[in-house]
């Protein structure tokens, strides 16, 4: 709708208000749009519209409505409906978020308990270890002291 900007006029209304019924229309912006006239010769001239409150500056969003085009009640129709759809929206993703984080939980629960049993089974494999470690030893003090035996039977 840039097509339209170029017609209008840097002129707004100086009441703020922006509708015969007191209501103030946004441009993209979420800024109140100023009321303009077409100045420019042609079949539109004289036509009022609203633009965006940044034109013609560069950062213009491209907003753009004649009066007449207006009906408040359906923008704040469709508006609302775009509030209860984004507020749908992010109450399913809070849902869905409070499934991830239940699940990651019960997860975490059992990583901890798996974490648990392996010390368990570490702690007992120790034990277990140091028991043949100690009965190693045995077996080699009994095999040199066999051998020792067996020297001093036979040097005499």
């Amino acid at each position: 709708m840039a097509s339209h900007q170029s017609i209008g006029s840097g002129s707004s209304s100086k009441s703020g208000k922006s509708s015969s019924m007191g209501q103030q229309v946004l441009c993209y912006h979420n800024q109140i749009a100023p009321l303009r006239t077409v100045k420019y010769d042609g079949p539109t001239k004289g036509k009022r519209f609203y633009g965006c409150s940044y034109w013609p500056e560069q950062r213009t969003c491209g907003f753009f409505k004649w009066v007449d085009e207006i009906d408040e009640v359906g923008d704040l129709k469709m508006l609302l409906q775009q509030k209860d759809s984004k507020i749908a929206e992010l109450e399913q993703e809070m849902e869905e978020l409070k499934q991830k984080v239940k699940r990651l939980k019960a997860k975490k629960e059992k990583l901890q308990d798996e974490v648990e049993e392996m010390g368990i089974a570490t702690t007992e494999t120790l034990f277990e270890m140091k028991e043949n470690n100690t009965d190693k030893k045995l077996m080699l003090t009994l095999v040199f002291s066999w051998a020792f035996f067996t020297l001093v039977l036979l040097m005499k």
